[in-house]
């Protein structure tokens, strides 16, 4: 094999060997959201989450099943922690507050006309336990499947764009 076609293979070599270690890399760092329940889209995870990470604000991947909501296919679900283990919930006629701070309301029925059940809640935030919530009106999160439990945390995700 003459010192041209061994570069040449060389180089393919280690081109195909960098595309294969990107390709396995990628989709566990980086998550991209399609729906409009959160405001951003493209997250890179942290795979490796503490508990101290699940605080409020911080954005958590985790399995949404039959656990948190009856008949939902298993999927993974990228939601924010609007209120913490320790933190005040309170809900008022279907209006929810963390530590008196106005999160959002719940809807009676969802888009496909199907009534919605409600988390009734009022006091602090059970410990490890999550109430996580979705920017947009129509976000599937803890007001219709109560907490999320710190332990079906898979990652915390940190917006990019």
């Amino acid at each position: 094999m003459s010192a041209t076609r061994k570069h040449s293979f060389l180089s393919l070599m280690i081109f195909m060997t960098t595309l294969l270690l990107a390709g396995s890399w990628i989709p566990q760092r980086f998550t991209v959201t399609i729906t409009p329940s959160l405001w951003h889209r493209i997250y890179i995870l942290d795979r490796a989450p503490s508990k101290e990470q699940m605080v409020r604000n911080a954005y958590v991947l985790f399995e949404l099943n039959s656990r948190y909501l009856e008949g939902a296919k298993t999927q993974k679900t990228l939601k924010q922690v609007a209120c913490s283990e320790g933190d005040t919930l309170t809900v008022k006629e279907g209006y929810y507050y963390c530590n008196d701070t106005y999160l959002g309301e719940a809807k009676d029925y969802s888009l496909k006309g199907k009534k919605l059940p409600h988390l009734e809640f009022e006091g602090v935030i059970p410990k490890e336990s999550l109430f996580v919530f979705g920017s947009h009106v129509d976000s599937l999160d803890s007001r219709y499947f109560g907490f999320v439990r710190k332990e079906d945390v898979i990652a915390i995700a940190h917006p990019v764009f």
